[in-house]
């Protein structure tokens, strides 16, 4: 069976913030999600929150309308429900100062349970028969405006998980695994934030850079350093800003001229015209 249309209600003012954290004050459960940018942006960014109550579900965007007031709200009282916890735990830590109280994680209670898929759209189909789809899994949520389709997408995130919890839920109360599932919620509802910190010397682990000769690996530092400087400025992963393999390839060959280094594998016109002058500068510089 597909996944239902969902239409949800998307709060962006707060006046729709405020409907929103007076239904979420009244349940005593409720389900959550986050979508954040990372695969998009240097700095990352929550830059969408799900939320599911019985019969309604919500998509609010953190970056039209002040969130903060639903942080006490889902730290205090009610039971939180996530799937892979761990990673939207330490999102919401980062971005808000936000601590949950009590949550339930449906993959580390589909783990204790020896399920052998753990994402959300094999237990929605194992639970539920519904097949969700991974259309918009590697979107720009920082993009704005989303369109209709990818709020639709994004509600689905959450749209089943109280269900979701009900049945697992009562399989580990069955098996005698609630208590030892309840420690590990409460275990990954402390994680802390991982904070971005630039390792500088972690072209050390790029494939291919262990059989550069000693010249050729302090090239390949210069372009390591010199790609996250870019990076940084520009707002953009690392990675999309210049390939690993492109970045090894470079140092070994040493490029003197940008004609030779247009002919490097994944050199792009567009990586020529941004990088082009600045590699090979980056590269005649003396080691730091």
């Amino acid at each position: 069976m597909s996944a239902p249309r969902l239409e949800p209600t998307v709060v962006r003012d707060p006046d729709a913030l405020a409907r929103l954290a007076e239904l979420v004050s009244r349940e005593p459960l409720v389900a959550l999600d986050t979508e954040s940018n990372s695969f998009h942006a240097y700095f990352e960014r929550v830059c969408l929150l799900q939320i599911s109550l019985p019969g309604e579900d919500f998509v609010v965007d953190p970056l039209e309308v002040d969130v903060r007031p639903l942080g006490a709200l889902l730290g205090a009282g009610c039971e939180v429900v996530l799937h892979g916890a761990d990673y939207d735990v330490r999102c919401l830590k980062r971005e808000y100062g936000w601590s949950l109280g009590r949550i339930f994680d449906t993959m580390t209670a589909s783990r204790r349970l020896g399920a052998k898929e753990l994402g959300l759209a094999a237990l929605v189909r194992d639970h539920f028969g519904v097949h969700l789809s991974k259309e918009h899994q590697r979107a720009d949520w920082g993009r704005r405006p989303l369109p209709p389709e990818q709020l639709r997408y994004a509600a689905l995130d959450t749209h089943f998980l109280l269900p979701l919890h009900r049945v697992l839920a009562g399989e580990l109360s069955g098996r005698g695994l609630a208590d030892a599932a309840a420690q590990e919620f409460d275990r990954i509802a402390a994680s802390r934030p991982h904070l971005r910190v630039f390792d500088a010397e972690g072209w050390r682990k790029l494939r291919g850079a262990k059989g550069l000769d000693p010249e050729a690996a302090a090239r390949l530092r210069a372009l390591w350093l010199l790609r996250e400087e870019f990076a940084k400025a520009a707002d953009r992963p690392p990675f999309k800003v210049l390939g690993e393999d492109a970045m090894v390839e470079v140092a070994r060959r040493r490029p003197a001229s940008l004609v030779e280094l247009q002919r490097v594998p994944g050199i792009t016109p567009r990586v020529l015209a941004r990088l082009g002058e600045p590699m090979l500068e980056a590269m005649l510089r003396p080691p730091a």
